[in-house]
């Protein structure tokens, strides 16, 4: 692999911003009034409804005007039902885009980590089927036993979706429900010298992968005792710039949008999307997910798969290694399955 070495410029960014917080805080509001302000003049809004339409009380009614002023704002809705997988959440926002949407508000994004058909509910029912005998009969002392392993596939769908979610040109704004947790530590009393458990209050926590709110542009929390403000004593990434733009104590206004947008707007033009890197993500993919050897050899012998290999091998060999090694990994992990069943 031979490494390029350039000048460091700026570039525009496609934004990733989280709003987090619990029923009451305003974040669906807020989510809407930032979108107001960043689609500018001539954009569109989408909102991803995993709430049952519940997105539909911020639109007008039918033959009025959207007023943000008033609590109402022009946007289309796609409802979302489940199941809430990775995969379809990166659909949904495909769908979005082709749907003319230059800002995409995601309520909620929560529902991918712990909602039906999520990350968690999918490591659940791999742990009770690896725990299922043949019989039928779960046995109870073997689910807890497999609760780490059944983390694997839901795990590397997130990380996939987040993979797509960072080249995204579309801004997209996630609401995340946020619960209160609290944390049993171990304390040395000073008096008696032994040790206790204490229950330490953590606040509100967004409800998603424990790193999601991190890998974003720029992510908050509200408080249902201050809606519609960020909150400066509770989780969230505000770089310098970010920090100028929400000022602590102080609500979420159009205005607000309109300078997130030049924020993110400022800088060179980003490359072009890499639409031959995106195709063969599409197939490494389908790859690592074949169940048995069959549906891996129908998946490379397909007539699709075969010209799209020759077009990488001549025209982009950093991609045809890519595919060469998924391929090789995927044989690799039958074989030794094979050998498993077989001892």
């Amino acid at each position: 692999m031979v490494f390029t070495i350039r000048p460091a410029v700026r570039e525009k960014i496609g934004l990733l911003f989280g709003i987090a917080g619990a029923s009451g805080s305003g974040k669906t509001f807020s989510a809407l009034t930032l979108a107001e302000g960043i689609k500018g003049q001539n954009g569109k809004i989408a909102v991803i409804d995993t709430e049952a339409g519940r997105a539909l009380h911020y639109a007008p009614m039918p033959g009025a005007k959207a007023d943000p002023a008033s609590g109402t704002f022009d946007f289309m809705h796609l409802d979302f039902p489940p199941p809430f997988t990775p995969e379809r959440y990166v659909e949904a926002i495909k769908a979005a885009e082709e749907a003319g949407a230059t800002v995409i508000v995601i309520d909620s994004m929560s529902h991918e980590w712990d909602g039906e058909g999520g990350c968690s509910d999918m490591a659940e029912q791999a742990a009770i089927a690896a725990a299922t005998d043949r019989n039928g009969v779960v046995q109870a002392w073997k689910v807890d036993a497999m609760t780490a392993p059944s983390w694997k596939k839901p795990k590397q769908l997130h990380k996939r979706m987040m993979a797509k979610l960072i080249q995204c040109r579309t801004h997209l704004i996630f609401c995340l429900r946020a619960q209160e947790k609290i944390k049993f530590e171990k304390v040395k009393d000073e008096r008696t010298g032994r040790e206790r458990n204490e229950i330490r209050q953590m606040g509100f926590m967004p409800v998603c992968e424990k790193s999601f709110m991190f890998e974003l542009s720029g992510s908050m929390t509200m408080h249902p005792e201050t809606p519609g403000e960020p909150r400066y004593d509770m989780q969230r990434k505000l770089n310098h710039d970010l920090q100028a733009i929400f000022p602590a104590g102080q609500k979420i206004t159009v205005d607000t949008g309109e300078r997130l947008r030049a924020w993110a707007e400022t800088g060179a033009d980003r490359p072009p999307a890499d639409t031959d890197a995106d195709a063969t993500d599409d197939l490494i993919a389908a790859i690592q997910d074949a169940p048995t050897l069959e549906a891996l050899q129908r998946i490379t012998s397909s007539p699709k798969t075969k010209q799209w290999r020759k077009h990488l091998s001549e025209n982009r060999p950093d991609l045809s290694d890519r595919v060469d090694a998924s391929v090789n990994a995927a044989l690799e992990i039958f074989e030794r399955e094979d050998e498993g069943a077989a001892a």
